[in-house]
Parts: C-alpha cells; structure tokens; sequence
C-alpha cells in the first residue's frame, strides 16, 4: 500500500492513477480522513468478499430461524413486568 499526500496527487494525478491500478493508494490530507484509491478490479473483489458474507449470515439465518421481534418484546416486557411484581411482593 503506497502512502502520498492530496498535494501530491494533485499534481500528478495520472501516474497515481496508472499505479492504482496495481496497488492500492492510500491519500492522506492534513485537515480530513485518509481516503482509498483502489482498481475497480479490487473493488469488486472485495464488494463479491462482502456479498458472500451477507449471504452465509442470511443462510445461517435460515437454517437457524429469523428473530421474532414482537415475540422477543413481549418475553421481556413480561419478565420486567414479573420481575417487578416480585420485587413488591418480597420489599
């Protein structure tokens, strides 16, 4: 990963932009956060790295079954309510 400030790649936008496609450029400016220039190639690498990931949680999901919200409110809504009762009846 190669490291040049925004004032470099000001100037020499087109190299940096011919290196990028075989290494990743990381541009550091004084007064913001780093930014990444990467290939489109790699881009898209790491976006299928993602979508693979997204898909295994959704298949977990599926196999393990989704996370009833209404269901899970109501379970505790009642134990704080019951938790509740119980601290009257022993205070």
């Amino acid at each position: 990963m190669l490291k040049v400030s925004s004032d470099v790649i000001a100037q020499e936008l087109d190299a940096y932009l011919r290196r990028a496609t075989a290494q990743t450029v990381v541009i550091e400016h004084p007064e913001s956060e780093p930014v990444v220039m990467l290939a489109m190639s790699e881009f898209a690498r790491l976006q299928q790295v993602d979508d693979e990931h997204w898909a295994a949680c959704a298949r977990l999901a599926n196999k393990e079954g989704y996370l009833d919200h209404e269901h899970e409110v109501r379970r505790r809504l009642a134990a704080a309510l019951n938790e509740k009762r119980l601290s009257h009846i022993g205070g």
